[in-house]
């Protein structure tokens, strides 16, 4: 007596890991709330129907959950990035000698932003650095996820490995023709 009917098709699950891609996919929803999972998975590269449908599936199943870590990472990381912004502040304030504060002119109540007379040449010097710094560093993040994106094309793939290929063969008749020349010798 059969107790459960028969199933066919493929099995559900692939058993692929795919922890990372779905942390990074709720990153991305969390930094642009307006896109939708399928856009932010197409967004990191992924241009394989199966997978962005596979992806697609697990996300929504763990949405929840994924998004609140993503959140939590955000708000660490804002956090940390103000942590570092009060200590250098306060670094700043210490280094600033208190009769120079003392004798800067009195802040007018009309204006909203406070005179640059106040404010030390090292924070100003630390806050342009630091502006170069996260420039450079954002353009390089930019320039990296372009490489990613060109490598993973399957023309450049495929040229990358007939290069690898031709090199390996240039290498083996050069180390070929040396040894036999270390012969004639």
């Amino acid at each position: 007596m059969q107790t459960a009917s028969a199933r066919y098709g493929r099995p559900k699950g692939t058993g692929l890991d795919d922890r990372k891609r779905l942390a990074s996919i709720a990153a991305v929803l969390v930094a642009n709330p307006k896109l939708k999972p399928t856009t932010a998975i197409r967004s990191l590269g992924v241009e394989d129907p199966s997978t962005i449908r596979r992806l697609r599936d697990k996300f929504n199943l763990e949405q929840g959950k994924l998004l609140a870590e993503a959140r939590r990472a955000a708000r660490a990381k804002t956090s940390s990035t103000q942590r570092e912004v009060a200590k250098l502040a306060k670094l700043a304030q210490s280094s600033m000698p208190h009769d120079a504060i003392a004798a800067a002119p009195p802040v007018s109540k009309s204006s909203s932003l406070p005179s640059l007379s106040i404010v030390p040449q090292s924070s100003l010097l630390v806050g342009c650095l630091d502006l170069g710094v996260c420039a450079v560093s954002t353009a390089l993040e930019g320039q990296i996820i372009l490489a990613e994106y060109w490598l993973r094309l399957p023309a450049v793939s495929m040229a990358l490995r007939g290069q690898l290929t031709l090199n390996a063969v240039a290498v083996a008749i050069y180390a070929r023709s040396k040894a036999r020349k270390a012969c004639l010798n």
